[in-house]
């Protein structure tokens, strides 16, 4: 079979084997075994020609060859052999455990309904402290810096075990504004951690007593 191209005779492959070109003429023309179509391939294998003439149709060759398969969870057609996506994939393989219910409780103070614990909101609980943002601040300070200084005596072995830390905590809680917690023997001159050796200095007071006993 003859075609014309640039005024040259050339000779094609047919489907069932392909076919060379006289020596003169570097053109190779094969047939689409999907559309049918002649085009020119980009590379050249006399062992292995090229089957298709662009990745459209080698998709939908390959799908042509694919069956499909209903899902076993939905029933929907599929080309996978078992499921049609990972949802139905992990709701059918989830049978031992159920999937989650949202449980609805009546909060104790407003009435309405909730999933959380016991309150609905924060608002709520009278556990919760309403703090504005400077309070809320110099609260998590005071938390901190008292943790601090357990964590530094304990590590010293300077916290006796009848030392009562939540009444230290608020006396770290309570330091009025303007004013540090200081321990009257410093923890680095062998002071323990006891609300009788704990006292209140402004900052420039504390600053130069540093680890000084006065």
């Amino acid at each position: 079979m003859f075609y014309q191209l640039d005024y040259t005779p050339i000779v094609l492959a047919n489907p069932e084997g392909f076919k060379t070109l006289p020596s003169q003429i570097n053109i190779y023309m094969l047939t689409c075994t999907q559309c049918r179509k002649l085009f020119k391939p980009l590379r050249t294998n006399n062992n292995n020609p090229t089957k298709y003439c662009s990745r459209i149709c080698a998709l939908e060759a390959h799908k042509s060859k694919k069956t499909l398969h209903p899902c076993i969870q939905c029933g929907t057609a599929t080309l996978n052999p078992k499921f049609c996506s990972k949802s139905c994939s992990a709701t059918y393989n989830n049978t031992l455990v159920p999937k989650r219910t949202k449980t609805y409780k009546i909060c104790p103070v407003c009435g309405k309904e909730h999933t959380r614990v016991k309150y609905c909101s924060n608002d709520c609980n009278p556990n919760r402290l309403k703090l504005t943002k400077t309070e809320k601040y110099r609260y998590i300070r005071a938390k901190k810096n008292e943790a601090w200084a357990r964590y530094m005596s304990k590590k010293k072995n300077q916290t006796p075990e009848d030392a009562d830390i939540p009444a230290i905590q608020k006396f770290y809680l309570n330091c009025p504004p303007g004013y540090e917690v200081d321990h009257i023997i410093p923890i680095s001159k062998g002071g323990l951690h006891t609300l009788e050796n704990l006292q209140y200095l402004t900052a420039s007071e504390n600053r130069k007593k540093s680890n000084k006993i006065l």
